[in-house]
């Protein structure tokens, strides 16, 4: 099929506002370029599946696996082409526990940590219904959507080395799915009250699987967060211990094993950006370094010294497009970090101050969401209607922008980043940084 001629900043606009409604629902997705008529369904509950399964012979099994480049994504600026979009159903406010109670007292919410029960009916709605206004205009840009089955978060979660009375969401599945070109990983996460998050990708996985010959799915190692994952004499009163400690790479994480966040990770083709804080140990990057390398990439680690509570690279350091890419004014990169970017020809521009440093009454993130953007390509990015300042920002590097309302969604984790996971990009893996290519050559 004929691509559709890039949106033009005034096309864009008008879109945001004006196209019909027509969301789609949990377990569900929109059909795309890669699907026929007579082709697969997409992904259902997990009984749907079973069903199909019982009653499919071998034959017709691997005529399935026909779609190769159904998985494929090196980056975050590619023309957009496949997502899945998190929904919020069933979804509760997280167990006190060791990494989520850092995050609710720097977000200044720890009247959170009594919570029990789910999420009010009310604030379910409000962030179910801007994901489908979301969805609907990611199907006017012709991409494919992805919703994860429903999955019951109020339920206690026990094993032999941990127990949390409930879990978390499934809005966020950009936090345990990292796409590297035809490779899904599912990260290992950090929280245990997340342990079992993958669990609502489970049959849009199984689905790729069948259908994309290529498609490679792999398994981080999964942690046993037992007590000796989380350092127990960790200050939490935000003074000068805790500073001193950050600006020396000790974070409330220990390395008794492997652990990193999907959301900690930056594609830029053949290097790969690691945010190093919380959620993502030095064990969790050398995983991912060997994991990387075993398939001709580079992976390289990225801190922030300014960050008290470094959760999540999506709110700190975001690429745009080749040889541009957004940070934090408040969270300056380590300098001899930076120096990798500056030396490779990449512009690095400051994002503009979030319109309101007031949150969603029972979000636990940052203000700083304003950054959280989606790029449907290296021209369109989609943006909170509410950050002015971002939107300037954006459209005087000549980015057009999508805006809608999305500060619902807030409260369930993320913004657009946060709540999606790219699948398919139309590119293929690229090195954008001439200088460590050199560098390889000459060894």
């Amino acid at each position: 099929p004929v691509a559709p001629p890039p949106p033009t900043r005034a096309c864009v606009r008008s879109s945001a506002t004006s196209r019909k409604m027509n969301p789609v629902l949990p377990g569900e997705r929109m059909m795309g370029k890669y699907d026929t008529p007579s082709g697969p369904s997409g992904c259902g509950p997990a009984e749907v599946e079973d069903t199909r399964m019982e009653t499919t012979t071998t034959n017709s099994f691997f005529k399935l696996g026909a779609e190769q480049g159904l998985v494929n994504s090196w980056n975050e600026w590619d023309q957009l082409e496949e997502i899945i979009v998190g929904i919020c159903d069933k979804a509760v406010i997280p167990p006190r526990e060791p990494a989520f109670e850092m995050k609710v007292k720097e977000a200044g919410k720890m009247s959170m940590l009594g919570a029990i029960g789910y999420r009010t009916d009310h604030s379910i709605k409000a962030a179910n219904d801007q994901l489908a206004h979301f969805c609907t205009l990611l199907e006017g840009e012709g991409v494919v959507v992805r919703r994860p089955d429903i999955m019951d978060f109020n339920l206690p979660v026990k094993t032999p080395d941990f127990e949390v009375p409930r879990m978390n969401t499934s809005a966020c599945p950009r936090d345990t799915i990292l796409v590297l070109g035809n490779e899904v990983i599912e990260a290992t996460m950090s929280w245990r009250s997340r342990f079992f998050e993958y669990r609502p990708y489970r049959s849009i996985m199984h689905d790729y699987m069948r259908r994309d010959p290529t498609m490679l799915w792999t398994c981080a190692p999964k942690p046993l967060m037992s007590d000796a994952l989380y350092r127990s004499d960790y200050p939490q009163d935000y003074g000068a211990e805790n500073a001193r400690l950050v600006k020396d790479h000790i974070y409330l994480t220990s390395e008794a094993e492997p652990v990193f966040d999907a959301a900690d990770i930056m594609r830029f083709g053949k290097d790969v950006f690691v945010h190093m804080g919380f959620t993502t140990n030095n064990f969790g990057f050398d995983w991912l370094r060997r994991h990387c390398a075993a398939r001709g990439l580079r992976a390289h680690q990225l801190h922030f010294p300014d960050d008290m509570c470094p959760f999540h690279c999506d709110a700190t350091f975001v690429p745009l497009r080749p040889y541009l890419a957004l940070e934090n004014p408040s969270r300056p990169m380590e300098p001899a970090e930076r120096r990798i970017f500056e030396e490779n020809g990449w512009q690095l521009i400051k994002a503009a101050q979030p319109n309101s440093m007031e949150m969603p009454p029972l979000s636990q993130c940052s203000p700083w969401l304003c950054m959280n953007i989606l790029s449907l390509s290296d021209k369109v990015v989609f943006c909170e209607e509410t950050e002015k300042g971002m939107i300037e920002v954006f459209e005087d590097q000549g980015l057009d922008v999508i805006t809608l309302p999305f500060r619902s969604v807030f409260e369930f984790g993320g913004s657009f980043h946060c709540a999606t996971a790219d699948v398919r990009r139309r590119g293929e893996m690229k090195s954008y940084f001439p200088a460590l290519d050199a560098q390889d050559a000459a060894l």
